[in-house]
């Protein structure tokens, strides 16, 4: 599931970087009333809106995608670089949907998880690392258990 929300993610990057998406009338209208409501700032309301639309366009629900589409546009807003806050978002949208965490827990394992694929590290390993920080292991110990146990 990570690596398709990536894939998603990546395509998301891709769109941003093409300017508007083909999401038709109705997905831009729902994120500027988003803007117009307060929801999301204008300055965010870039990275959102690519993220969102192709949440949406890929089937995903509206309280998901804003989901996903919030985690990466707060990432890119603390300067964090696109690579990592894609990822950071895809891992936040997993523990959120998929392991039903709590907020904590998911920003925990999201930021492991963003930290480990910016040192390179695969997937799997990023997972299993995140698992360990957002479980509250000590860095050390969550690299010696990612180490071991990553397939």
């Amino acid at each position: 599931m990570l690596k398709r929300l990536l894939g998603l993610m990546g395509a998301a990057e891709a769109g941003r970087k093409a300017a508007r998406t083909e999401a038709g009338v109705g997905t831009h209208r729902a994120l500027r009333a988003m803007v117009r409501r307060g929801v999301i700032d204008q300055s965010r309301a870039n990275d959102f809106g690519v993220v969102y639309t192709y949440a949406i366009n890929e089937g995903m629900d509206e309280e998901k995608a804003y989901a996903l589409s919030d985690a990466y546009a707060d990432s890119v807003a603390q300067g964090r670089s696109n690579a990592y806050a894609i990822v950071y978002a895809a891992a936040y949208g997993i523990a959120c949907f998929i392991i039903g965490a709590s907020e904590g827990w998911a920003r925990a394992y999201a930021q492991a998880c963003a930290h480990a694929i910016a040192a390179r590290e695969s997937i799997e390993f990023a997972s299993t690392y995140g698992h360990a920080i957002a479980n509250g292991a000590s860095p050390e110990d969550a690299l010696a258990f990612a180490r071991r146990y990553a397939v």
